[in-house]
């Protein structure tokens, strides 16, 4: 079976359940799966109509709502391959993708105004458009008279080998690649991870408000969501973000590392953290506490915690386990749509990404201690790329780019990132992830960035949060003193920190310096703090600001 089919089995066995929830203002707009399964169909016999045939790239540019999944199905239905992008993708790169893939369809749904000002001039004139419903945009088909030439849909069965999606990765090294998916590889990657996401059972609530267009969001939460018959919810604003939660009551949760700290951050706004451990060492209240903010988060009924897509310190970790909220690190990549290891939830082990999932073969390099992975759901290549692609997977074995030990009951612990190591003029080459974790455990830090390939040392560059904005600037200095003086006697003479600096600009996708998933463009930092920040380096001070 595919996800297709998991879906028509759903729409018939109960086709009046409520399968996916849109926020409209106040209100909620409820789909059932008799509903979407109707709305895709409509969807699909206008493409037909259009002479969209099997096999044809058909792209989507939105944020999440229902409207994107309703696609996402119809596009399934038809034998297409879906395209999707992310809503924040720079101009360029949205040229680049639509080009590269050949896609002769865009359609184009929730936008942010600023957004779909800098994309709309950058649509190619080859391809054809139109908008999802409620999402109407001047200029483009609307949604009603793209569906006025929708004829009786013909439904195709997709095998396993036929290609279910172009993924693009985010482009932290360079230009999007697309990462293709089969129907074959994305059901083996969500049946194989079933049993560690509690999808083997009814009555499953999601909350989708990571972008779909990431191969996580799109298997745990859509392709998940699907393939368990459960409720997918959608957040309107991140203003509404929180009463959505608790109006949802999700069983899953996927949030990655900077959601957690924002939580954190929101926590000790109204309980600072004196406060809060007093509380918690008091027996009677701990518990009323613990329930008290679990509730306030929406996750007083959440089974499944998960973060993963970038590293998340085990000081905010142990700090939420004290709280009652025990989250899960999952590891995995767009090439094997995000399905490599997880900690099982009685077995959080504090610095690995968790154990190694089934069905799968995985070995550290001895030389480069690149961690490789040959399994059933590993990406067809990257698109139109034959030679990317050979270097990639070689021997049926994925080359991820990643560096890692392996315990021997098969724990993962990620060492650092092969195309993220640089080298000092010393000629010692620096692995800067393991380093930065030390300093984004501080709840005073927002990000921080190891870099140095101009100097004999490595420094690290902190952007502060709103805590650490709000703190005292003698407060900062310390915090970031003393982690410096515990790095620097845990490393190497070479790995030594000769400082840290506290930078003015925060880095954001809009002045981009992170990727559409909130990675650092290592690069592109680099280009811009090094050579300008060498006064700064020079200085005596081992905590400075730009």
């Amino acid at each position: 079976m595919t996800i297709l089919d998991y879906f028509l089995k759903w729409e018939k066995e109960k086709p009046e359940d409520i399968f996916l929830k849109q926020p409209r203002g106040s209100n909620w707009v409820n789909f059932t799966w008799r509903q979407v399964g109707e709305e895709a169909r409509k969807i699909l016999g206008a493409l037909q109509q259009e002479g969209f045939v099997r096999g044809d790239r058909i792209a989507l540019l939105s944020s999440n709502c229902a409207q994107w999944i309703i696609c996402d199905l119809a596009l399934m239905m038809g034998g297409y391959i879906s395209v999707p992008l992310y809503a924040n993708v720079s101009a360029s790169a949205m040229q680049k993708i639509l080009e590269g893939s050949g896609a002769r369809f865009l359609f184009i749904g929730k936008l942010l105004p600023k957004d779909w000002h800098n994309l709309q001039p950058a649509i190619p004139e080859s391809v054809q458009t139109a908008t999802l419903e409620g999402y109407d945009k001047e200029g483009i088909k609307p949604w009603s008279a793209f569906l006025r030439s929708s004829i009786a849909p013909t439904l195709v069965k997709p095998n396993a080998e036929d290609v279910f999606t172009i993924i693009y990765t985010s482009g932290t090294t360079g230009d999007p690649k697309g990462v293709v998916h089969t129907f074959g590889s994305v059901m083996n990657a969500v049946l194989v991870a079933s049993d560690a996401f509690m999808l083997n059972r009814s009555g499953n609530r999601f909350i989708s408000y990571l972008p779909l267009s990431h191969a996580a969001e799109r298997g745990l939460i859509e392709s998940g969501g699907i393939y368990c018959g459960g409720t997918i919810a959608f957040v309107e604003s991140i203003d509404s973000f929180a009463t959505t939660l608790q109006a949802i009551e999700p069983t899953h949760f996927f949030g990655v590392p900077r959601i957690w700290e924002k939580f954190q951050a929101k926590i000790l706004e109204k309980l600072p953290q004196g406060k809060l451990s007093l509380l918690l060492n008091i027996p009677f209240v701990a518990g009323m506490i613990r329930s008290k903010i679990k509730k306030s988060l929406g996750l007083h009924k959440a089974d499944l915690l998960v973060t993963g897509a970038a590293p998340i310190a085990s000081e905010l970790m142990l700090w939420f386990q004290k709280l009652g909220i025990f989250i899960c690190e999952a590891y995995g990549l767009s090439e094997d749509f995000s399905v490599l290891s997880i900690h099982p939830k009685d077995d959080i082990r504090m610095g690995t990404v968790g154990k190694l999932f089934p069905k799968q073969e995985v070995y550290i390099d001895p030389e480069t201690h690149e961690i490789r992975q040959k399994c059933g759901w590993l990406m067809q290549g990257y698109y139109n790329n034959p030679e990317l692609s050979a270097k990639t997977i070689v021997n049926g074995f994925l080359y991820t780019g990643d560096m890692g030990q392996l315990s021997a009951d098969g724990f993962l612990t990620i060492t650092g990132r092969v195309k993220d190591i640089f080298k000092t003029t010393k000629g010692e080459y620096i692995s800067p992830s393991a380093l930065e974790m030390k300093f984004t455990g501080l709840n005073s830090v927002d990000q921080a960035c190891v870099m140095g390939a101009q100097y004999p040392q490595p420094f690290v560059l902190i952007v502060l949060s709103e805590t650490g904005k709000a703190m005292h600037k003698t407060e900062v200095e310390t915090q970031l003193q003393a982690v410096l003086d515990t790095v620097n006697r845990e490393v190497m003479e070479y790995q030594k920190l000769k400082k840290a600096i506290i930078v003015k600009e925060e880095w954001t996708n809009d002045n981009d310096l992170l990727t559409p998933t909130l990675k650092m463009k290592r690069n592109v930092l680099s280009q811009k703090y090094e050579s300008a920040l060498k006064p700064v380096y020079e200085k005596k001070e081992m905590v400075s600001w730009e």
